[in-house]
């Protein structure tokens, strides 16, 4: 049987017991809740629900709770002469309020954009894309600007994160008020950066069958999602994705010790996966691996991206698994297993437009279940297979 007709095949059948129907309803719930900021009661409405699925569905689920210290937005704007922009501060940002002049940074802010440029206390404005949000600051900060603003690449807002405290205060502007100021370069600007520090206390969920003791590949996503958005593909449907898989894995007995676990405070800086790595060492050390769902709804690239340990990546090559390596991008929640030395794979499908906007209300079960065949795939061939760590 030729190879592309096997993986078709295996993959109809694995999306067999995924349930389109019950995950659009898991998907409505959610969305339905409104925005789940980490740390606020819609974030725990949606904690409780998904442990409460669990359970329905026969595992054991717990929460691991815990605590950070983060920065809110309490209203920030750019203003140069008569025109005030609207403005986000980056998570993490320092707040103030800060004059000098604007020094357009032709490019997205890279350490050769700054060549032949004097941004000695200057409010630097550069485009986003190609680097974070927190290298952008980075490289303004090292050439001495007084703050940073990023001008989105979509026609609207975005919010966006240091995920640590930032160097110097930065925030986002929409793309389409956004592009002129790369012509007012020179200009006097008002900065406000409205940003204001509070503890988040908040809940990873954990789901594994009552007969496992510790894990041997850890399954999740993110269930938070940022202010003023709906979070439906970001992440809803990884979280989602990651129920329904636990549902459909529940009677397969090679799949006793995969571990489901939704995480808080991704979009804040990654801090429930952090927070679960560094409370629970001696299960990380015992990790296979690590498999990680975000933003698996919406098709915004031709081809399903996966990324990290290339022997992971290799062993779906084999399979005959038709993915876009994407390498070790995206900073999402698989970031803090990698640094903690277990292989990971991350499941993206790309920006969508709707990214990080109340416009994010939509994500696609059809997809995310072609998703999830080939997530059963790669845990068949990790669990299934002689390798030991």
């Amino acid at each position: 049987m030729k190879r592309s007709l096997w993986l078709a095949l295996l993959l109809s059948f694995s999306a067999l017991s995924f349930a389109p129907e019950r995950a659009k309803a898991d998907l409505d719930y959610l969305v339905g809740i409104g925005p789940r900021v980490a740390g606020s009661p819609a974030a725990a409405q949606a904690a409780e629900y998904l442990a409460q699925q669990a359970r329905v569905a026969g595992y054991v689920a717990e929460f691991q709770p815990f605590s950070y210290t983060r920065s809110r937005d309490t209203g920030s704007s750019l203003s140069l002469g008569e025109s005030r922009l609207e403005a986000f501060a980056l998570s993490g940002s320092p707040g103030g309020i800060f004059e000098a002049r604007l020094q357009a940074v032709p490019g997205i802010g890279a350490a050769g954009d700054y060549d032949k440029l004097d941004v000695q206390g200057k409010i630097v404005v550069v485009r986003r894309g190609g680097i974070p949000f927190l290298e952008k600051a980075r490289q303004a900060a090292a050439r001495g600007a007084l703050a940073i603003v990023v001008v989105n690449n979509e026609p609207g807002g975005v919010r966006g994160t240091y995920g640590t405290t930032g160097p110097i205060p930065g925030v986002t502007v929409a793309g389409r008020e956004g592009e002129g100021l790369f012509a007012r370069s020179g200009e006097q600007a008002r900065l406000v950066v409205g940003a204001v520090l509070e503890q988040a206390h908040s809940r990873n969920v954990i789901a594994r069958r009552a007969d496992s003791q510790a894990p041997a590949v850890i399954v999740g996503g993110h269930y938070d999602s940022v202010t003023g958005a709906p979070g439906a593909n970001d992440n809803a449907s990884g979280t989602v994705t990651v129920l329904e898989l636990a549902r459909t894995l529940l009677a397969e007995g090679w799949a006793k010790d995969v571990w489901f676990v939704w995480f808080d405070g991704e979009e804040d800086g990654l801090w429930g996966s952090r927070n679960f790595v560094q409370a629970y060492p001696e299960w990380v050390r015992g990790l296979r691996a690590m498999i990680n769902l975000d933003m698996v709804g919406v098709r915004a690239s031709q081809m399903l991206g996966i990324g990290g340990d290339p022997a992971l990546l290799r062993l779906l090559e084999q399979s005959g698994a038709q993915f876009n390596d994407i390498g070790s991008s995206g900073g999402s929640d698989h970031v803090p297993f990698a640094q903690a030395g277990v292989p990971v794979l991350f499941f993206h499908w790309g920006i969508d437009p709707n990214y990080h906007q109340p416009t994010d209300t939509m994500a696609d079960p059809q997809l995310m279940a072609e998703t999830a065949g080939v997530v059963r795939l790669a845990l068949e061939r990790i669990l299934k297979s002689n390798a030991k760590r």
